[in-house]
């Protein structure tokens, strides 16, 4: 039976660093980063076994019941303030099933475990009846800091950055450059996966490096971290010789439909919506609103940035929380938390006040 779920959570970016079980620790944040060699990089809950996906659920609905949830037990909490605790980029949230249990959403899809991983490490249900996958981490996600505003980061919020020496599809650095400047990398294709309001699929691509590493490129040019940064938010590499930059995504684009023609998009491709209520550039979507339609939003006013085709007025609005909200010709910008994919659109029309805006002035 369907579970159609209530959304109860944060709708924020919590851009810090992945952890584990440190030394002299008891216990992790409800997720944490693990992984094997044969799968490569993956979620996992607090006591280290691995998560994993439905294919048959939707964003913020589980389909599992019954004998699937026998098997495939849903990562639940007491409370949403259980996930304050977790370090790792991405939207991280709660549904309410039918029995009252708050499960772990991540990106808006349901967490799950598997009875028959028997240790930390195994991944045994990876790929099972072709509908359960291991969660993967953001391999590109959303980060920042006061004075540099928004910018990529990888997996553990560490931030990223761009070679100038570099060209499209080719890195020059290597050596003790290398060293220095580690290359952003993934063991394959499948563990690609850029987060919310990061980067469109389209933007992500990869090189194979002369060692076969496959390294992670935005906009065809390769990603590298810093060794001199020690935590999230740190962007000291930022215009070292000259050559050193953090990078910056493209915040508003095209997207199209043959249905509805041209309209803007996030970062990360997904449609933006304005919402015929709000006037004078000032939003009124806030609590249970602001779940189902989550703000764009941005650090400072140099994130504010358009792609080909895009015409109208970039500018912000402040928020209650004191978040910078974008707004597009004056009208503030939201997504809609049941589009699944970039080209989605379903929340065009929703009570005849969610539209999808063009990109002309």
């Amino acid at each position: 039976m369907r579970l159609m779920s209530k959304v109860l959570a944060l709708g924020a970016l919590l851009l810090l660093m992945a952890i584990g079980v440190a030394s002299g620790q008891d216990s992790m944040a409800v997720v944490g980063l693990g992984g094997n060699d044969e799968v490569g990089a993956f979620l996992v809950d607090a006591n280290g076994m691995t998560l994993y996906t439905f294919t048959n659920d939707t964003p913020s609905v589980s389909n599992c019941a019954g004998d699937c949830l026998a098997n495939w037990p849903a990562l639940v909490v007491e409370s949403a303030d259980a996930l304050a605790d977790i370090t790792l980029p991405g939207e991280w949230g709660v549904i309410e099933r039918e029995d009252g249990a708050l499960q772990v959403t991540y990106n808006r899809w349901p967490l799950y475990t598997w009875v028959n991983d028997a240790a930390p490490g195994d991944a045994t249900g990876q790929g099972v009846g072709e509908r359960w996958w291991v969660a993967r981490p953001q391999t590109v996600a959303l980060g920042g800091n006061d004075e540099l505003g928004s910018f990529l980061v990888d997996a553990s919020g560490m931030t990223l950055y761009m070679f100038t020496n570099d060209t499209e599809g080719v890195s020059n650095c290597s050596g003790d450059c290398l060293a220095n400047w580690p290359a952003l990398t993934v063991s394959n294709e499948g563990e690609l996966y850029a987060g919310l309001w990061a980067a469109a699929p389209a933007d992500l691509g990869l090189i194979t490096r002369d060692d076969g590493a496959l390294q992670v490129t935005y906009q065809g040019m390769p990603l590298y971290t810093w060794i001199n940064d020690a935590a999230p938010g740190d962007a000291t590499g930022q215009g070292v010789g000259e050559r050193w930059f953090v990078v910056k995504p493209t915040l508003i684009s095209v997207g199209s439909t043959d249905e509805l023609g041209e309209f803007i998009v996030g970062p990360d491709g997904m449609t933006l919506y304005l919402f015929a209520v709000d006037a004078d550039g000032v939003s009124e979507c806030y609590d249970g609103c602001a779940i189902a339609w989550p703000p764009l939003t941005v650090i400072n006013e140099s994130d504010l940035t358009a792609g080909e085709g895009v015409t109208g007025v970039l500018g912000t609005t402040e928020r209650t929380d004191g978040t910078l909200q974008v707004t597009y010709n004056n009208l503030p910008l939201y997504g809609w938390i049941f589009d699944g994919a970039p080209g989605d659109t379903t929340g065009e029309g929703v009570r005849d006040v969610w539209y999808v805006i063009p990109p002309t002035e």
